[in-house]
């Protein structure tokens, strides 16, 4: 029975975890993207808009888009972007015949984009963030154009061809982030992007709105933490006779866990190795098991009660599991309320009081029961 004490809180921590919605403070990041590029809103130079009404062109509006962006997280709602966007192209052509009318068209844009916006997100839950973005780019977009209408003897022709248009745009977005773990995201994103172009044949000769839905994938820079196991001393040898007993364990989260999640991490093995040895020479019986989680004091109150609770029940939940009895185990989260750091960490950026309340994050076992020498 008394193998069980541990072998669970190797296994059992793992049923449940968050990751963090976004990056620590002041920290940077890096993704790329890809997806569907959507043209619309075409206007033209009055001459070639008349054939494109006469013609009823079709329009080739979609296309791939790709891109790339770095940011800056500055806290957890606000961040900046950088970013190089390439929309794909937009084509249409047309030609009709009848009743001494002649007409055509054909035409082609590329669009391109650099782009600075800045990014304010809400954290919906532990790992989801929703965010909007808005801001200014500087675009790049070619084309091709030519149209012709002849009308018994009278013709119109014009062309523009290798035309290119530089100019400002803005851009707006709206999306959701998604934090697989720590250091990598999903983020899902529709951004729109006006004007792109010029209807002037001295120009680009066609101007055009965009939308992009896009899928990214994001990683955080620098949002590992180093961890050490806290464990406390062995206790005291137990005198040869049935004593009753009450034992404290004490283990840290930032070994069992990872900053902010309740999975048992693989580096947790040699902590829990040595506490199930301390658990074996107390050789406890009908004893009670309290589990108690704590977290430092970083986020909301609610947040890191939820936190602690989750950590404690996954221990509790292998107690049982392995053979402790269900009517044994007792459970609770004390969150944030019971810090032992005292006034060691005030002040500083985020990344600077992670490792400094290190000891507040922690999970303490303790026992109450009849214990028995271990025989030699």
């Amino acid at each position: 029975m008394t193998r069980s004490l541990l072998a669970l809180l190797m296994g059992a921590t793992g049923m449940s975890g968050l990751a963090q919605a976004q990056g620590l403070d002041n920290s940077w990041y890096l993704g790329g993207k890809a997806g569907w590029s959507h043209y619309f809103g075409a206007d033209f130079e009055p001459g070639i808009a008349r054939a494109f009404e006469l013609v009823g062109a079709d329009e080739q509006e979609d296309a791939l888009g790709l891109g790339l962006f770095v940011g800056y997280q500055l806290n957890p709602n606000l961040g900046f972007e950088l970013g190089y966007d390439h929309l794909g192209s937009y084509r249409l052509s047309g030609r009709q015949r009848q009743d001494g009318l002649s007409a055509g068209l054909t035409g082609e844009a590329r669009a391109q984009l650099v782009q600075a916006s800045m990014r304010i997100g809400y954290p919906v839950t532990p790992s989801l963030d929703l965010y909007g973005r808005l801001g200014g780019a500087y675009g790049w977009t070619e084309s091709d154009v030519s149209a012709e209408i002849t009308v018994d003897s009278s013709q119109f022709r014009d062309s523009a061809n290798g035309n290119k248009y530089h100019g400002a745009a803005f851009v707006g977005a709206l999306g959701g982030e998604y934090a697989l773990n720590p250091s990598w995201a999903l983020r899902l994103e529709y951004q729109y992007t006006t004007p792109l172009g010029n209807s002037s044949l001295d120009e680009s000769g066609i101007e055009l709105d965009n939308g992009l839905l896009a899928l990214a994938i994001v990683y955080r820079f620098g949002q590992g933490e180093d961890v050490q196991a806290e464990i406390s001393p062995a206790p005291a040898p137990v005198p040869p006779a049935t004593v009753i007993i009450r034992q404290r364990f004490s283990l840290s989260s930032d070994l069992l866990f990872a900053f902010n999640e309740a999975n048992l991490r693989p580096e947790a093995n040699q902590a829990l190795d040595s506490l199930f040895q301390q658990i074996v020479a107390a050789n406890p019986r009908d004893g009670v098991a309290t589990v108690v989680g704590h977290t430092d004091r970083l986020g909301a109150d609610d947040y890191n009660q939820r936190l602690s609770e989750l950590r404690a029940r996954a221990v509790a939940d292998g107690l049982i599991a392995r053979g402790w009895p269900a009517d044994k185990v007792e459970v609770t989260g004390r969150g944030e309320q019971e810090p032992v750091t005292g006034n060691r960490c005030n002040g500083g950026s985020k990344r600077e009081l992670i490792p400094c309340l290190a000891p507040d994050r922690r999970v303490d076992i303790q026992l109450d029961g009849v214990g028995e020498p271990s025989q030699p």
